[in-house]
């Protein structure tokens, strides 16, 4: 964990769902685009027009604009079909389903090894942002679920993504609040945070004793990309004692796992955090 990434100072604010209303000639188009089919890969105005119970006219112009932007394209009769963009989209889809298929089964093999639930995480907006989770073979009531979001100060994750950030960044954000207590074990002392942050750096592993939850403790690891940059960080929780009885196994079967993840995704570990944003 020696090389560094930074995130920018000021993020782009997310859009609001809240009160939310779709631009209506994006979702004319989408719709055009739905009409075509294994079965119908040919379509001709009048019938996307009836299809979708809106006028030839509109279709026409909904269908020039997709064509100039390369979804689909004119072929002898005047009808439509789609074009090479869609393949294209395609493609990045079937890439992206590609890295979550070697991120699962990571995960998977993990919570098999260890029998403790396995999660995969990336940094979003300052707080950890959990992709994907496969259960052990004990169930557990934790605080961690897909699309959740939780601190970075009392995470074994989110103290792993500290430790990836460039010395300066780490030390913005762990000063640049003020910490909650979750627990009796939480860090809340910045100073005291960033102490552990350079210990994470030097040992290469996280560990959440207790700071999110009392009773559960947690090691994480990070993934890197083809440059050691993190990218994402994978984890296994279990209750503190269980954890603390076969400490050291546990924490190999993490480094472990993490090394091998880092090595099957290469570059395309720095995708995670593009592929996985979750609202």
């Amino acid at each position: 964990m020696r090389t560094y990434t930074s995130i920018p100072e000021n993020e782009e604010p997310q859009p609001s769902t809240e009160n939310f209303q779709p631009v209506a000639s994006v979702s004319r188009a989408l719709r055009v685009l739905r009409c075509f089919t294994v079965d119908t890969p040919e379509l001709g105005v009048s019938e996307i027009a009836r299809t979708l119970g809106i006028h030839k006219s509109t279709v026409h112009r909904l269908l020039a604009t997709l064509e100039h932007e390369g979804f689909i394209r004119q072929v002898e009769g005047g009808r439509y079909m789609l074009s090479v963009a869609v393949l294209e989209l395609s493609a990045a889809v079937t890439a992206w389903e590609s890295i979550r298929e070697t991120v699962l089964a990571s995960l998977r093999k993990l919570a098999e090894h260890t029998g403790e639930t396995a999660h995969l995480a990336v940094l979003d907006t300052e707080e950890v942002l959990y992709v994907e989770k496969v259960e052990g073979k004990w169930s557990l009531r934790m605080p961690s679920s897909v699309g959740k979001r939780l601190p970075l100060n009392c995470t074994a994750l989110g103290k792993v993504f500290l430790a990836g950030l460039e010395p300066d960044a780490s030390h913005r954000i762990i000063h640049g609040r003020r910490w909650e207590a979750r627990t009796p074990n939480t860090l809340t002392d910045p100073y005291k945070l960033e102490a552990e942050i350079d210990a994470v750096r030097n040992r290469g592993y996280a560990m959440d004793r207790e700071e999110v939850e009392e009773g559960l403790a947690c090691i994480a690891a990070p993934v890197t990309d083809d440059r050691g940059i993190t990218s994402a960080a994978i984890s296994i929780s279990a209750p503190s004692p269980r954890l603390m009885t076969r400490l050291e196994e546990r924490i190999g079967a993490v480094q472990e796992t993490s090394r091998s993840l880092s090595r099957l995704l290469g570059a395309d570990a720095r995708r995670l955090r593009e592929a996985t944003h979750i609202t």
